[in-house]
């Protein structure tokens, strides 16, 4: 079944089947959205809405891309045909057309690895490809070292999609206390791999450079303005900026040196305490005396009171 990025990938590279006819629409105005409609002698049970389009705004127009029951995808549209006067007011009549499917067989974009880690992450993305280089390039420079048995280490300094695909290749996660994030918004990355020593990786400057047409469809899609076919380009953007990311060699995208480097010292505390503020468990060593009173840090931060149970 094609994910939503590929539903959009193969329409801005015209891999759909003309329809182009007239269907009977059952709508759920609740909803806002076609729930099922009837194309020559079979109903199809919409099960998912992949995206509502702005078209044109006269006459009105909104564009529906669902998937069926079946896994199909479909786009449908009301066409407003004219304005019509009932009871003093001004409504415009129209009719549903079933206007194209999408082909269900998609190219591989990316090799296997990557693929399962996009299926592990929700979608492919820039960050998620930029994630998964720099851990294949510091798995290749650490090869030797990692042989004799290090355990692996990583410090990530953002909170992208990148982190993921880290965690996927290396094998070290937040949960294992083998991966430090620290949100700072930079694509920095440091591989420790002995007890004081580290691979740091970082985004050369300028690698990925603004592009103008990608900053203005972002904006139209984040404010719900975006057509169909806007969306669609977009995705052919990413996909581009996708493949850029993929085949630069890794030297040229990131910049690498070897330098001393910590790791805070881990906390195995398995006792729980009472917050005297908000009453929930929380671990003894994230306790802060404040005030006088033993707090968790999110109380301590100004939290919203905790809901009462119902």
């Amino acid at each position: 079944m094609l994910t939503r990025e590929a539903v959009f990938r193969q329409i801005d590279a015209d891999r759909v089947i003309p329809i182009q006819e007239v269907v009977g629409v059952l709508y759920d105005n609740y909803l806002r959205m076609p729930v099922r409609f009837r194309h020559r002698g079979r109903e199809y049970d919409v099960v998912e809405l992949i995206g509502a389009f702005r078209e044109s705004s006269s006459p009105p127009s909104t564009l529906y891309l669902v998937r069926v029951q079946e896994g199909t995808v479909f786009a449908l549209y009301l066409d407003l045909t004219e304005l019509v006067e009932q009871g003093g007011q001004m409504f415009w009549r129209g009719q549903w057309v079933l206007h194209f499917q999408v082909e269900e067989e998609e190219a591989m974009l990316v090799d296997l690895r990557l693929k399962q880690i996009a299926d592990f992450h929700g979608h492919l993305c820039p960050d998620l490809a930029l994630g998964y280089r720099v851990s294949q390039y510091a798995l290749e420079r650490l090869t030797m070292a990692l042989m004799s048995g290090v355990l692996l280490r990583v410090i990530v300094e953002n909170t992208t999609s990148a982190v993921d695909a880290i965690q996927h290749m290396t094998g070290c996660t937040v949960g294992n206390r083998r991966l430090l994030v620290r949100d700072w918004g930079k694509h920095v990355y440091t591989f420790i791999y002995s007890d004081s020593e580290g691979l740091r990786l970082s985004l050369r400057p300028g690698i990925l450079p603004a592009n103008p047409e990608m900053a203005e469809l972002e904006g139209k899609i984040q404010a719900g303005q975006a057509t169909l076919m806007e969306t669609a380009r977009y995705q052919t953007l990413l996909d581009q900026r996708i493949m850029f990311i993929l085949e630069t060699p890794a030297e040229t995208l990131f910049a690498a040196c070897y330098r001393p480097v910590g790791w805070p010292m881990d906390q195995h505390a398995m006792a729980f305490a009472r917050c005297e503020v908000c009453d929930e468990p929380v671990l003894e060593t994230h306790l802060i005396l404040q005030n006088g009173r033993h707090c968790c840090l999110g109380c301590v931060s100004g939290r919203l009171p905790v809901c009462a149970e119902e």
